[in-house]
């Protein structure tokens, strides 16, 4: 039998708070197993987006250290600010920088980045959970709820700036420290932590600002009516909350404005909002790479949905009874924890949110919050109003906290030990099985890249080119490969691009015909891996032979590098 002591998680005390980082840390290695090749852990990616993340935190990095500007990125030559058509992901970056400074390769970084995530996302909402719900042990099963939902474990493979996600409960935390006691050195760590989000990614931003804002009316609310407080002895709290506001808002304005000012030329359409936006099935039909979607699967019900894309967010049955007790709570004692409504107007407000355009209300689709939200001057490239899942889930989590807390209420040990025993049943519900792109593999930099010539040419193009193919996701190979140069490419790959790129692809594509269109953009090199055509690029090799205007420079096996001259 547990004993009290045991059963009761880490509350104060450096080793209880060391007993939950060790739990944090086991719950990751279990529930990140499908995704982790552990045998090489600092050389192994998937390909695709997961690259392209590896690349722009390097590159980041690469930035900062060499003091580079930063939108003036390699890819996409010769296109200007180029890392403006994908996420630049500064603010996590600055966690991979110590890395990147002790001679750590970028796959290294990011991996251990990545891992990081998963203990600072459930140390942080146990933080805010446990303000409202008071017990340690119901605080840590809610924080569960956040750190490992589906959400999180359908983004966990490639998208390291979708789940690092930790700042968002820690600016609440810190919201509400403030409130209750404002300081200029409380709203300035707040202000830090929006900002490390805020620049953490679009999205991020985003979503931080949402819930500050919803707690921010709860603690408003809650505080009815405002009054001068006897205790502060004739200043009024409310003057210095303003300025306080004000001032963050300023400094907020100022460090974001240089990054965010990048992003204005982003949109969505209608057909691409609409194919990435929840549904009710997106919360409550398990997917079909979890143990309970096989089953579902193999009793012939084709409702389970694949990992694959923005709509699989399964909320999993276990929270959703355990968040529909903690609304009871609320619901029973309305006034005994006013802000802890917080949790229910969050989940109420994100789910509308996450059904995208979709949604009407009275039968007006324009009436849909998240058409209000898309209306907001700079926020139209909201192109996936899933992603709001995240903070569903984390108000889902403050609502199983609130439950979790009430039965230990009730039932003292017994409780305890039931919620103990059923945690392992909650994350199986989101245990990724079968995963079908499986362990990420040891993928090396070619040796080509890392020859005299490329690491000093003026620029260069690896073929063949992937943009708008049917395995455009092989694009993401050659940002990583310039990993090992940082010379500007003309190849790139990510949400968007220049807009005259198609005429330049038309132009290298057609190499080595095209080899003085390609001189006239400045390109000097070509790299051409043979071995991904599928004749071996046997016609090609032997055309840029005959030419008098470039010559093969070197030949490491399949890869072959051309160098483009005047004659």
């Amino acid at each position: 039998m547990l004993s009290k002591s045991w059963v009761k998680l880490p509350g104060r005390g450096a080793w209880r708070v060391a007993l939950l980082i060790v739990a944090y840390v086991l719950v990751a290695v279990v529930m990140t197993w499908p995704y982790v090749n552990y045998s090489d852990f600092g050389g192994s990616t998937y390909g695709g987006d997961h690259r392209l993340i590896v690349w722009t935190l390097a590159w980041d990095n690469h930035a900062v250290l060499t003091q580079d500007t930063l939108f003036a990125s390699n890819l996409f030559y010769p296109a200007p600010d180029s890392l403006k058509y994908n996420e630049h992901l500064f603010g996590v970056s600055l966690f991979t920088l110590p890395w990147a400074v002790a001679g750590a390769s970028p796959v290294l970084a990011h991996n251990a980045t990545w891992f990081l995530a998963f203990p600072l996302n459930g140390l942080m909402a146990f933080l805010l959970i446990r303000r409202f719900a008071g017990s340690a042990l119901a605080a840590f099963v809610g924080s569960l709820a956040f750190t490992y939902s589906f959400y999180v474990m359908s983004h966990a493979h490639g998208h390291l700036h979708l789940i690092w996600l930790w700042p968002i409960p820690l600016s609440l935390w810190l919201l509400e420290r403030w409130f209750d006691r404002p300081s200029v050195y409380r709203v300035g760590l707040w202000s830090a932590v929006v900002l490390l989000e805020a620049l953490s990614s679009w999205y991020l931003a985003v979503l931080v600002l949402i819930a500050n804002g919803l707690l921010g009316v709860v603690l408003l609310v809650s505080v009815w009516p405002w009054r001068v407080s006897a205790a502060s002895g004739g200043r009024d709290p409310w003057l210095r909350r303003a300025a306080h506001l004000t001032g963050a808002a300023a400094v907020l304005g100022l460090c974001v404005f240089p990054f965010a000012r990048q992003y204005l030329h982003l949109t969505s359409s209608k057909g691409m909002v609409a194919a990435n936006s929840a549904d009710t099935a997106s919360y409550v039909v398990p997917p079909e790479n979890t143990l309970i979607g096989r089953w579902w699967l193999q009793q012939g019900n084709d409702l389970p949905r694949e990992i694959w894309g923005e709509q699989t967010l399964f909320a999993g049955w276990l929270v959703l009874a355990m968040a529909a007790i903690g609304l009871l709570v609320l619901l029973r004692r309305p006034k005994a924890n006013p802000r802890a409504w917080f949790f229910l107007l969050l989940t109420v407000v994100t789910v509308a949110l996450s059904y995208g355009s979709s949604l009407s209300v009275w039968g007006a689709s324009w009436l849909a919050p998240f058409n209000w939200l898309a209306a907001v001057p700079g926020l139209d490239g909201f192109r996936a109003p899933a992603r709001f899942a995240a903070l569903v889930m984390l108000g889902l989590s403050g609502l199983v906290g609130l439950g979790a807390a009430a039965f230990i209420r009730r039932q003292g040990t017994r409780g305890r030990v039931i919620l103990v025993l059923l945690v392992p049943f909650m994350l199986l519900e989101w245990f990724v099985v079968d995963f079908p792109a499986g362990k990420p593999e040891s993928h090396r930099i070619p040796a080509i890249y890392k020859t005299p010539e490329v690491r000093t040419a003026r620029s260069l193009v690896s073929l063949p080119d992937y943009q708008d193919m049917p395995d455009w996701f092989l694009g993401g190979d050659y940002l990583y490969y310039s990993t090992a140069h940082w010379r500007p490419i003309v190849n790139g790959f990510g949400r968007t691009t220049p807009p005259d790129h198609g005429e330049v692809l038309r132009v290298v594509r057609a190499f080595p015909e095209s080899i003085p269109e390609m001189r006239g953009l400045g390109i000097q090199y070509v790299v051409l891996h043979a071995d991904r055509f599928a004749d071996g690029a046997r016609e090609i090799v032997k055309a840029a032979a005959g030419r008098s205007d470039c010559h093969l420079v070197r030949r490491i096996g399949s890869d072959y590098l051309f160098e483009l001259s005047s004659s």
